[in-house]
C-alpha cells in the first residue's frame, strides 16, 4: 500500500498561551509522497506519541491514518509503590496531564468536519476506531488517554511508568503494555486490568518493537478479536 503524508498544525486556544501544535499525518494513498491523494475508503485513526517517522509510515502502510505528535521526552525511575512514586514526581504528573489534554484536543480536531487543516483526512476516518500508541513518555500519555476519553478504543505503550492517578483504574478497553524486565513499571497496571490487556516484557524496548506489536494489536482490537503476540515472533 502506498503512503502519503503532510505536515500541519492546530492552534489550541483551550490551552495556556494559545498553543500551536504541529503534527504530521501519514495515510494510505494513491501514490507515494507529500500531499499525495488519499486512497478511497475509510480507515482507523492512530495517534502516535514520540515515535519516529518510519513507525508512522509502517502503521499507515497497514491501512491506518496516523497522526504523529512529539512531546519532550521525560525520564523517571521505575515505580515500585505507585502512590508514593506519583507524590515524588509532581512535575512529571503535571506534564503527563498537559500532554493528555493536548492530545485529546488534537483528536477532537481531527474528527471535526469544520477543521480546515485536516479536511483531506476527515471524511476517511472511522471515528469508532481510534487508537493511541506511544513510546517512553508518549507511552504513559497513550495509556492515560485510554482511561480518560471515550474516543479512544485501544492503546499501546512501551514505557516504564504511567504518570497518572489513573494507573489503578480497572480499564476494560484493549491495551498493550510493553516493558523491559529491568523496569517492570507496567506490571501493577496489568494486574488491575479487567480484560483485554496484554503485557509483553522484552529486553529490546524499542520503537520498532512497539510498532511491530501495535500494528497487529490495533488490527485485532478494531476487529474485536483477541490479540496473540506469540504468533509474531
Amino acid at each position: 500500500m502506498y503512503v502519503g503524508y503532510f505536515d500541519s498544525f492546530y492552534d489550541l486556544p483551550q490551552l495556556n498561551k494559545h498553543l500551536r501544535c504541529h503534527w504530521r499525518a501519514y495515510y494510505p494513498a494513491k501514490k507515494v509522497g507529500i500531499k499525495a491523494p488519499i486512497a478511497a475508503g475509510k480507515f482507523p485513526l492512530i495517534l502516535t506519541l514520540n515515535l519516529p517517522a518510519d513507525c508512522g509510515q509502517i502503521l499507515a502502510a497497514a491501512g491506518n491514518i496516523v497522526c504523529q505528535l512529539q512531546f519532550p521526552q521525560r525520564h523517571a525511575t521505575t515505580p515500585n509503590d505507585y502512590p508514593q512514586w506519583l507524590a515524588e514526581h509532581p512535575r512529571l504528573v503535571a506534564a503527563n496531564k498537559q500532554a493528555v489534554k493536548q492530545s485529546l484536543l488534537v483528536i477532537e480536531q481531527l474528527l471535526s468536519p469544520h477543521q480546515i487543516n485536516s479536511a483531506p483526512l476527515q471524511a476517511h476516518i472511522r471515528p469508532q476506531q481510534v487508537g493511541a500508541c506511544g513510546y517512553g513518555f508518549g507511552g504513559s500519555v497513550a495509556l492515560e488517554l485510554l482511561r480518560r476519553s471515550h474516543l479512544i478504543m485501544a492503546a499501546s505503550g512501551a514505557t516504564s511508568y504511567l504518570a497518572s492517578q489513573k494507573w489503578a483504574s480497572p480499564c476494560e478497553q484493549p491495551q498493550l503494555l510493553i516493558q523491559s524486565p529491568a523496569k517492570p513499571g507496567l506490571s501493577p497496571i496489568f494486574k488491575r486490568a479487567r480484560k483485554r490487556a496484554y503485557l509483553y516484557t522484552t529486553p529490546q524496548l524499542t520503537p520498532a518493537k512497539l510498532t511491530t506489536l501495535s500494528r497487529s494489536f490495533f488490527a485485532a482490537s478494531f476487529a474485536h478479536q483477541p490479540f496473540d503476540f506469540a504468533q509474531l515472533f
